[in-house]
């Protein structure tokens, strides 16, 4: 857990979904662009137990609250998560639902042909653009096999690498298709989609999450 100055006039309730804005003070996630979410809400630090925080009025810092990374359910804002989106990224909506959309600020690739390097080198691509997201991998343009992401590959979503998973269905030095969104989405990144829930909402994994919309 972490502690984490609150914005001017701004209040965080406890289990909700935390940001950071361009100031480094908390702030409740949302669609807003520049946010990178830090996790959930445990407590106001210092506070009561239960107690929200409640920073409005208040000037930026005059209290803080407690987040937490971790594994937590929340609402889908959504028709867009389904059995097909685990393992991908979703993107904070507002401080209590997800959505798989960025928002729509971000540029599409779909279908970039991609070679792997000669077996015995490292099985490491650059699909030549950083800050990517969506990322899927398949064996044909038209769609083929759609390859597990943590099975057969992983992806540094900073960096823009797709890697190889030693075991995995890809062939060494085999030619992939890779879609991908790249650029300034208008949502951040919540986390990594690891579970449906029977209530309707899905498991976000805070602990993993690509680089937050600018």
């Amino acid at each position: 857990m972490q502690v984490y100055p609150v914005e001017a006039n701004t209040t965080v309730y406890l289990g909700s979904i935390v940001a950071l804005n361009a100031n480094g003070n908390a702030v409740p996630a949302s669609s807003d662009a520049g946010l990178k979410v830090i996790g959930r809400a445990e407590m106001m630090h210092g506070g009561a137990p239960g107690q929200d925080a409640m920073n409005n009025p208040g000037a930026a810092g005059a209290i803080s609250v407690v987040c937490r990374r971790g594994v937590f359910l929340y609402a889908v804002n959504d028709a867009t998560i389904g059995a097909a989106q685990v393992g991908q990224p979703s993107f904070a909506v507002d401080d209590n639902s997800v959505s798989l959309s960025d928002g729509g600020g971000a540029t599409a690739v779909i279908a970039q042909s991609t070679a792997f390097p000669a077996s015995g080198s490292p099985q490491i691509v650059n699909v030549n653009h950083e800050n990517i997201s969506k990322v899927r991998v398949h064996s044909t343009s038209g769609g083929g096999t759609v390859y597990t992401e943590g099975i057969d590959y992983v992806a540094d979503y900073q960096a823009g690498l797709v890697m190889l998973v030693s075991g995995g269905a890809i062939a060494a030095a085999a030619t992939v298709f890779v879609d991908f969104s790249w650029g300034t989405p208008t949502r951040s990144v919540a986390g990594r989609i690891v579970n449906l829930d029977p209530s309707g909402q899905v498991w976000i994994d805070f602990w993993h999450q690509t680089a937050p919309a600018v």
